[in-house]
């Protein structure tokens, strides 16, 4: 039983330090933007050495596709959170293009971190594909709400596959201009218009 209980301390121990690296991988992102920084930096933001982050990670590339995948895992697990909270498709739905403007607005480095990793997309097939399959995963969520719509009689017959797809790039749109100059326009405003257009399209 002891060494059970050492095991899981020594697994549990790794997963925190892993975390911790991961986390000053992002905060150096944020601040150095993609193509600036060092596996240096992360063990300087992380309070390791560099020795110490090489132990749990093999390279900064093994560190960056880790930290995809979490920041990924992190906004799923936050749409599905408020999603959870309602029954009906519209409303739903509505949770679901909230949630992307939440992100930006509770953090604001959220969306400059990952126009960075999509820029890495065209030379980077790890990050590529990581992206492409997460991207369709939120997509297929949004379709699920709207298929649910236009079963129960509450959307009209649309192709909710590229329905979903073209609500996500808006949003996702809407987000990343104001993550760059917050002044350009008013958030909520502009979610609100957002929103009336993806209703005035999907209602019956």
């Amino acid at each position: 039983m002891a060494g059970n209980s050492m095991a899981v301390r020594d697994l549990e121990k790794i997963k925190k330090r892993r975390l911790q690296i991961i986390q000053a991988a992002y905060d150096a992102i944020a601040l150095k933007g993609y193509n600036n920084f060092t596996v240096d930096d992360i063990a300087q933001m992380a309070g390791l050495s560099k020795g110490g982050v090489l132990h749990y990670f093999r390279s900064k590339d093994d560190i960056l596709i880790h930290l995809l995948e979490h920041i990924y895992r992190l906004v799923e697990t936050h749409i599905q959170k408020r999603t959870a909270k309602y029954r009906t498709p519209e409303k739903k739905l509505k949770a679901m293009i909230i949630s992307y403007i939440i992100v930006a607005k509770i953090q604001p480095t959220f969306y400059t971190v990952m126009v960075d990793f999509w820029a890495q997309s065209s030379i980077n097939r790890r990050m590529k594909e990581i992206s492409t399959r997460i991207y369709g995963k939120m997509c297929l969520e949004m379709k699920k709400s709207i298929d649910l719509g236009i079963a129960s009689g509450e959307f009209k017959e649309v192709d909710s596959q590229n329905a979903s797809f073209a609500i996500i790039a808006m949003v996702t749109n809407i987000a990343v201009q104001w993550t760059f100059n917050n002044s350009i326009y008013n958030i909520d405003h502009v979610l609100r218009k957002c929103m009336n257009l993806v209703m005035s399209y999907l209602r019956r």
